[in-house]
């Protein structure tokens, strides 16, 4: 059947109690995490602190904008922003998805800010270790609680703390779409640091337990080959087809070579 977890290198889990994480900006945001959060269908909880929902509501903005959609600042909440995802979605192949997700990145930067970041921030072990660090705050938000680890899974071939790892993306989570992840997250972001920031970036998703590996320094394969391409529909996803069919990609994936 279509495959149905990633290679995310995460190790088998051990039981855990229930447990509160504080994270994100100045860890003022909390997520509740259950004793059996590490199960496909355990949810993991969050309280957002006001300076993620302004971030939350930024995004809706842009992606609102992008899309010709309304929206209004009084109804930002998560649910909010993954029903302008699902929108997002809508009517487009998975370029179309990816494309909006690299304007609204693009529109985060000054003129010029490529060139200077590919100038201050050069492949090196400084470079990719702080991209991990920068990502476990900046992105937190949508992704929930992460941890920078150390890798030589990296071009470099050198130990180094540039593997970010997702505990359960909240993202994923709470769409359930794997078309979602793959085109508008996975692709999206590694597009973007590869073109953009001339700085390699592969993403792995594993869509059993919805945790996620961010591999800084390591070149990804091309789209078309990516195994993320034979993840078949989350039965979870309020858009799934063929959910548990043998060999059935999601249906919003693009064909895989």
């Amino acid at each position: 059947r279509a495959s149905s977890s990633s290679s995310s290198s995460s190790s088998p889990a051990a039981p855990s109690e229930a447990h509160a994480e504080p994270y994100s900006f100045f860890d003022l945001a909390t997520a509740e995490f259950p004793a059996d959060w590490r199960t496909p269908t355990a949810k993991v909880t969050y309280a957002d602190s006001p300076l993620d929902l302004a971030l939350m509501a930024w995004f809706m903005r842009k992606i609102a904008m992008a899309i010709d959609a309304p929206f209004s600042p009084a109804d930002v909440s998560y649910d909010a922003f993954i029903a302008l995802c699902f929108l997002q979605m809508r009517g487009r192949d998975p370029d179309g998805q990816r494309d909006i997700t690299l304007g609204i990145m693009r529109s985060l930067m000054p003129p010029g800010g490529d060139k200077v970041f590919r100038k201050l921030f050069p492949t090196n072990k400084f470079s990719l270790e702080l991209n991990a660090t920068i990502c476990k705050v900046v992105f937190a938000w949508m992704v929930g609680p992460m941890t920078v680890e150390k890798t030589d899974e990296n071009d470099l071939r050198e130990e180094m703390a540039s593997r970010v790892h997702i505990k359960k993306c909240r993202w994923l989570q709470e769409s359930g779409c794997t078309g979602m992840c793959v085109n508008m997250c996975k692709t999206a972001t590694q597009d973007f640091f590869r073109d953009d920031f001339g700085l390699p970036l592969t993403i792995k998703p594993n869509f059993e337990d919805k945790s996620c590996d961010f591999y800084f320094g390591l070149t990804p394969p091309p789209i078309e080959e990516d195994e993320a391409l034979t993840f078949g529909c989350n039965a979870t996803c309020g858009t799934a087809l063929d959910v548990g069919v043998e060999g059935k990609p999601c249906h919003k994936l693009r064909a895989s070579s």
